[in-house]
């Protein structure tokens, strides 16, 4: 079963695995994720059955959940953050600033410690427009469910903190970080 190339499939799963406290109603899937309701129960229903999803009934709404217990949870999440989480869409959104020259996620996401209230920590390095690219990663916040807490600098800045041993960014470099461009 190949559960991952659908784009709705992608959303949701991407969702619930950075997120795998939530439940969620329906409603709820489909005005965050901003996706067709009918197509969206349909998928759920499938990953119900396959027992990637639990649905829980509150009253007459049903709340799904990511299951945590399913074998191969821990393979598929690996995949999914790779692929249609939180790396691939910065990845997606840092493409289009030409100017950006390198970025990394850092903090509790790349040493995946994150628990439901952790936000993902992101250092971008470049000559890029900072409101611009805060304008994306605000919409990204809204799809991901995380807060995004964005550093930018700009090259000069960056290449003098780091020959002059500023904490800050010796601590990033030093410790566990994934690199998101280029």
């Amino acid at each position: 079963m190949m559960l991952f190339k659908s784009k709705i499939a992608q959303k949701v799963l991407g969702y619930f695995f950075l997120n795998p406290e939530e439940q969620l109603y329906i409603n709820e899937i489909a005005k965050n994720l901003q996706l067709d309701k009918r197509n969206l129960v349909k998928k759920l229903k499938e990953f119900e059955k396959d027992g990637l999803l639990k649905k829980t009934a509150r009253g007459n709404m049903k709340l799904y959940s990511i299951n945590d217990k399913y074998p191969l949870y821990n393979e598929y999440r690996k995949i999914i953050l790779a692929t249609a989480g939180a790396e691939y869409s910065l990845r997606k959104i840092l493409a289009v600033f030409p100017d950006i020259s390198e970025a990394y996620i850092y903090g509790s996401y790349a040493r995946d410690t994150m628990d439901a209230h952790s936000d993902i920590d992101l250092l971008v390095v470049g000559g890029h427009s900072v409101l611009a690219l805060q304008c994306k990663l605000t919409a990204l916040q809204k799809t991901l469910g995380r807060e995004i807490n964005a550093v930018n600098m700009d090259t000069k800045e960056f290449k003098e903190k780091k020959e002059s041993g500023d904490p800050f960014i010796v601590g990033i470099l030093n410790s566990k970080k994934l690199r998101v461009y280029p």
